[in-house]
């Protein structure tokens, strides 16, 4: 097990430092830190890139900080490939954009903010947020879309970089969904890690990435949604399923 829903945000950011150093001892050209970004919090945003050829894979661990299982899986990712040779593929990840939202163990940032409804897509709504009551105020997408700086943190690395396909982790449903021309992506790692393919997560995501980037954009969007106890099984295979698309391609 990697982790459970109400650890300690202390354990992820140690494991993250170390991976941190670690891997700077190997960093060249191609194998990066590639850009920062300081939350309201003060705890920071890590954005890493490998390669330069093929497509590029933008790969995000974690954007809802209670659904941590993304961060150490997309890090075993981000280890093989900066310990790997020549990859067809590009590789852009940033294991976790809500680390305060991981400190404070909520679905939102510090700010009570959806970071996963702040995106600009044609079918954000403004809604009062003191009108929402219960679990209806956790997915809140702000009073303006890209009011946050994680989000907008998100739109400058794809205006640096203009990955062709963007693979968010998130829990705690059991499934691989996609958006936009996302199916044949997809399909690849559902065949690996033997989860449900779906087209549409079954609930409106306003504002959401895979609204922004699918559905306006166009562009490759795939959700993988990691169960609250995953097998080791499941774990390994997602790691394998996300190194091989960009090792080998899909």
């Amino acid at each position: 097990m990697l982790f459970k829903k109400g650890y300690s945000f202390l354990l992820i950011s140690l494991f993250l430092l170390s991976f941190t150093l670690i891997a700077s001892e190997s960093f060249n050209n191609n194998n990066e830190l590639v850009l920062t970004q300081t939350t309201p919090l003060n705890n920071l945003i890590r954005c890493y890139k490998s390669g330069s050829t093929g497509k590029k894979i933008f790969l995000i661990g974690c954007i809802h900080g209670d659904e941590k299982e993304g961060i150490l899986l997309s890090v075993k990712v981000l280890n093989e490939i900066f310990a790997g040779k020549a990859n067809k593929n590009t590789l852009i990840c940033i294991p976790s954009v809500n680390p305060d939202g991981n400190t404070l163990n909520t679905r939102t940032n510090s700010h009570r903010i959806d970071i996963n409804r702040n995106f600009p897509a044609k079918n954000w709504t403004l809604v009062d947020s003191a009108k929402l009551k219960g679990d209806k105020k956790k997915y809140w997408g702000g009073s303006a879309p890209l009011s946050e700086k994680e989000t907008r943190f998100i739109l400058k690395v794809d205006s640096l970089y203009h990955p062709d396909a963007f693979i968010i982790l998130h829990q705690f449903l059991n499934c691989v969904q996609y958006d936009g021309s996302g199916r044949a992506l997809a399909e690849f790692i559902s065949g690996i890690t033997k989860q449900k393919l779906l087209d549409n997560i079954g609930y409106k995501t306003e504002g959401s990435i895979g609204s922004y980037y699918g559905d306006d954009k166009r562009k490759e969007v795939v959700t993988i949604e990691v169960p609250e106890n995953p097998s080791d099984t499941l774990q390994n295979n997602i790691v394998r399923a996300l190194v091989d698309v960009v090792q080998k391609g899909y």
